[in-house]
């Protein structure tokens, strides 16, 4: 079965599988959550049709990492298949959004079949016998550059960066991150002489090596991870007053 979805003449966001609402940049002290398709290669493909359900009955029964690998496999050699794929969980998705009037007012970010969003209500979580989980809930959100930061119950959680580069990160910026959401998320004034310090110390080469790699980046050493602390800088003094 063809699946069909216009990406022309429907909104940016339902026609992009990675779709980041730029009205949001950040967000503190809101029920942000994220809803996950769940297996949505064999959900997807049983109600479009797409595979026999023999096929779809033996993935169903293989470990999801193996089922994953054969299904990309499938993709990778069957453009039509791959199309169909891509085009039933956008098309899966929007339904998802629309039935629970999930909008551009609300959205923070979209991941293929996975939606971010500032929830004020139940959600229907079922489109067409398709399960959508709640797989995460936070309170706070950054977005910087490529890197998308997600703070709940005293724990960042980060997409959008390699696992080495943030390891690299853990005693340096990615701490000074967790005081900024704790500090922001609780109108504590005492965050603006932290970045003034922490800036100071930072431009003295008073830090450890580890703060002078670039956060999220390949850019300059040094200089490049200033702009972060700019951004960080405008960010508290809007939402702290």
């Amino acid at each position: 079965m063809e699946v069909t979805f216009n990406r022309e003449t429907e909104s940016e966001m339902y026609g992009k599988t990675l779709w980041e609402n730029p009205n949001f940049p950040y967000v503190f002290r809101k029920n942000i959550v994220e809803y996950d398709m769940q297996s949505a290669s064999l959900s997807v493909s049983r109600r479009f049709h797409l595979l026999p359900d023999e096929k779809l009955d033996q993935f169903e029964r293989m470990p999801k990492e193996k089922r994953t690998r054969e299904v990309g496999l499938i993709q990778r050699d069957d453009k039509v298949f791959s199309n169909n794929m891509i085009n039933g969980v956008l098309q899966t998705r929007k339904e998802f959004m629309m039935k629970n009037h999930i909008d551009e007012s609300n959205v923070i970010t979209l991941h293929s079949d996975a939606i971010i969003f500032i929830q004020s209500k139940p959600v229907v979580d079922h489109i067409d016998n398709v399960p959508f989980i709640c797989k995460e809930n936070w309170s706070s959100y950054i977005r910087y550059g490529r890197v998308e930061m997600f703070y709940g119950d005293g724990i960042i959680t980060y997409k959008g960066m390699p696992t080495q580069m943030m390891q690299q990160h853990t005693l340096g910026i990615c701490t000074f991150l967790l005081n900024v959401f704790e500090k922001i998320e609780e109108y504590d004034e005492s965050i603006f002489p932290y970045l003034r310090k922490t800036q100071k110390m930072y431009l003295q080469d008073r830090l450890p090596e580890y703060w002078y790699i670039p956060f999220g980046t390949t850019g300059p050493y040094k200089n490049e991870n200033m702009k972060l602390f700019s951004y960080i800088a405008k960010i508290a003094a809007k939402e702290v007053k």
